[in-house]
C-alpha cells in the first residue's frame, strides 16, 4: 500500500541545565557548557524562526522552580524518592550545596517561558528530577510520583505538559504505560537500529553509535508513527552530536550523514526526529550554529521539493491521533 504520509521533521531538545550530568560532571568542569548552552538559545530560537521550524523542548521539571526552597514544595514523599543502587544519580540530597552555588547551572523559569512565547515551540517534560528508568534500585511507582511531581509545578507555572523525553532515552513498556496513564499524549523513543537491539556489550555500543554518526551502520532513521501501549512513540532518529575533536576531520561526513536521512524520509514521507541538548552547543557555539544552521537551511529544500513540513511533538502527536 502507498504511504501517503507527509514527510516530517520533529526537532526536540532535552533541556536540562546541570541536572542531567552531576553524577558525572560539576560546575569546574562543565558549567561553560551549561551556560552557554543557555546563552545560546535565544539565538536558536530566532534560528528556529527564521526557518519556521517547530521544536519541542523537553524541561526538567526541577528548572520551572525558582530557587530550592521553592523547589521543595513539589517533593514527592520521602519514601516515593527513587531509590537508586547508585546514590550520585539522586539530586534531593545535594539540594542544600545547590542551593549555595549559581543558580544559573540549575533554574531557568525566564528561558522556559521565553521559549513557550516563541511561536512553534512547545514546551515538554524531561521528568521533573532528571529520573533514570532503567537504573537499578528505582521502582515504576517512584518513577510515577516523579511524573506527577512534574506535571504539577508545570501546571502552577501555567503549563500543560504533554510530550515527554525520558533521560538517556530510557524507555521501558510500564513506564511509557504510567505516561499514558497520566495523561501524557507522546514519548520519544531511543533509535530503532540493530545496535540498541543486538549489542549488549556497551562499550562496543558506544563506539558503533559514535561511528553511525558519520557514516550509515544503520539504516536511514525514517519511520511512521505509531501508538504504543495507548501513547505515541515519537522514535528519535538521530541526536546532533557536538564537536569530538579525535574525528573532526569527519564533521563533513556527520552533516551528509544527517542530510541524507532527511531526504529518505522525505522522498519518502516519513518522520525523521533530530535532537540535542543545549548544552552540547555550549562551546565552539558559533561552529555548531551554523551547522545546525546548515541542517535547516537543507530542511528548506526539502520543503520546496517534496512538501516536508516541520511539527514539534505535539502536534506530530496530534496528526496521529487524528489519524
Amino acid at each position: 500500500m502507498k504511504n501517503i504520509n507527509s514527510p516530517t521533521l520533529i526537532l526536540s531538545l532535552d533541556f536540562e541545565l546541570l541536572w542531567g550530568m552531576r553524577d558525572a560532571h560539576n560546575t569546574a568542569d562543565y558549567g561553560t557548557n551549561v551556560l552557554g548552552g543557555r546563552a545560546a538559545i535565544p539565538t536558536m530560537l530566532n534560528l528556529f524562526q527564521y526557518h519556521d521550524i517547530h521544536a519541542t523542548w523537553a524541561a526538567v521539571g526541577f528548572m520551572f522552580a525558582e530557587t530550592t526552597d521553592q523547589l521543595r514544595a513539589y517533593f514527592p514523599d520521602e519514601s516515593a524518592l527513587p531509590a537508586y543502587e547508585n546514590s550520585k544519580l539522586s539530586p534531593y540530597p545535594a539540594m542544600s550545596e545547590i542551593a549555595s552555588s549559581d543558580l544559573a547551572y540549575w533554574f531557568a523559569p525566564e528561558l522556559i517561558r521565553q521559549i513557550a512565547e516563541t511561536p512553534g515551540q512547545e514546551i515538554g517534560s524531561h521528568t521533573f528530577s532528571h529520573y533514570y528508568c532503567r537504573e537499578t534500585g528505582q521502582t515504576v511507582a517512584q518513577f510515577e510520583a516523579d511524573m506527577l511531581a512534574a506535571k504539577r509545578i508545570a501546571e502552577d507555572k501555567g503549563y500543560n505538559l504533554t510530550s515527554v523525553v525520558l533521560p538517556r532515552n530510557q524507555c521501558e513498556p510500564e513506564y511509557t504505560a504510567v505516561l499514558a496513564k497520566l495523561g501524557f499524549t507522546a514519548y520519544r523513543d531511543e533509535e530503532n537500529d540493530w545496535i540498541h537491539e543486538k549489542i549488549r556489550f556497551r562499550p562496543l555500543m558506544r563506539i558503533l553509535r559514535l561511528m553511525d554518526v558519520y557514516i550509515p551502520l544503520t539504516g536511514q532513521g525514517g519511520y511512521i508513527p505509531q501508538i504504543e501501549n495507548g501513547i505515541v512513540n515519537l522514535v528519535g532518529s538521530r541526536m546532533y552530536k557536538p564537536y569530538f575533536k579525535p574525528l573532526a576531520f569527519m564533521e563533513r561526513l556527520k552533516i551528509r550523514r544527517i542530510k541524507k536521512q532527511m531526504l529518505h524520509a522525505a522522498k519518502n514521507g516519513l518522520t525523521f526526529h533530530l535532537w540535542w541538548h543545549p548544552h552540547n552547543i555550549g562551546v565552539r557555539t558559533e561552529f555548531h550554529l551554523k551547522q545546525i544552521e546548515e541542517i535547516l537551511d537543507y530542511y528548506e529544500i526539502l520543503k520546496e521539493k517534496y512538501g516536508m513540513r516541520s511539527l514539534n511533538m505535539r502536534e506530530a502527536t496530534q496528526e496521529v491521533l487524528d489519524r
